[in-house]
């Protein structure tokens, strides 16, 4: 069975390669002094009643929200784990943003990772892989239960994925949009981003975030 979903994007052009390395893509947008990665969503996306099981602190997995906690950003992402370069390059670059953020800063910052391969990442393998990219940031292991309910949080998100179709146990190829966003503690999208955001341009663009999202906090 093939799998795509292709919701409508504004602005930002998906890169949707099957995980091959090709360049980032994606737009800008200028505020007061300096020039951002990404865009701001509007009308706002609101994701805060969608609910995921969270396999990053109990090993049958807890019901999880898109919301950040108070004060707090959630950067979530779709991938997958056998991805060969985009995932674990934007892994990377995030958490290299966050470990050069200020410190005050980067603990109000936890990441979430939706998995677009159901039939192949469990939980734990999803915690594990997280684990070496952010050992001191709080991360969440994402998994949907069905193709259904995958579909259903990642047309909300705006995300991209496609399954190739297979015979069971066959090898298939995966490909899926790599763009990260920030959502709130009211559970609204306020920033989108695209592969190929760096280190440098993360902590721009996050402290950037916060201090539109959270003025004087």
């Amino acid at each position: 069975m093939k799998r795509l979903l292709l919701p409508v994007l504004v602005v930002l052009t998906i890169v949707i390669a099957g995980c091959s390395s090709g360049g980032s893509s994606g737009s800008t947008a200028t505020t007061g002094v300096e020039q951002l990665r990404g865009y701001q969503p509007r009308p706002v996306r609101s994701v805060g009643g969608l609910e995921l099981n969270d396999f990053s602190t109990v090993a049958s997995g807890v019901p999880f929200n898109f919301v950040a906690q108070p004060g707090e950003l959630l950067f979530v992402y779709f991938g997958y784990l056998t991805c060969p370069d985009i995932c674990p390059t934007t892994m990377t670059d995030t958490a290299a943003g966050l470990a050069s953020l200020d410190p005050a800063l980067a603990e109000r910052v936890e990441v979430a990772f939706v998995t677009v391969d159901i039939e192949r990442d469990s939980g734990a393998e999803v915690t594990e892989y997280l684990s070496h990219f952010f050992p001191s940031t709080q991360t969440h292991s994402l998994v949907a239960v069905d193709e259904h309910q995958l579909t259903g949080i990642s047309y909300k998100f705006g995300a991209n994925w496609n399954v190739e179709s297979h015979e069971p146990g066959a090898a298939y190829g995966v490909a899926h949009s790599g763009g990260m966003y920030a959502v709130d503690d009211t559970g609204s999208i306020v920033w989108e981003w695209p592969f190929g955001t760096n280190a440098d341009e993360l902590v721009a663009l996050t402290e950037s975030i916060f201090a539109s999202t959270y003025p004087g906090g």
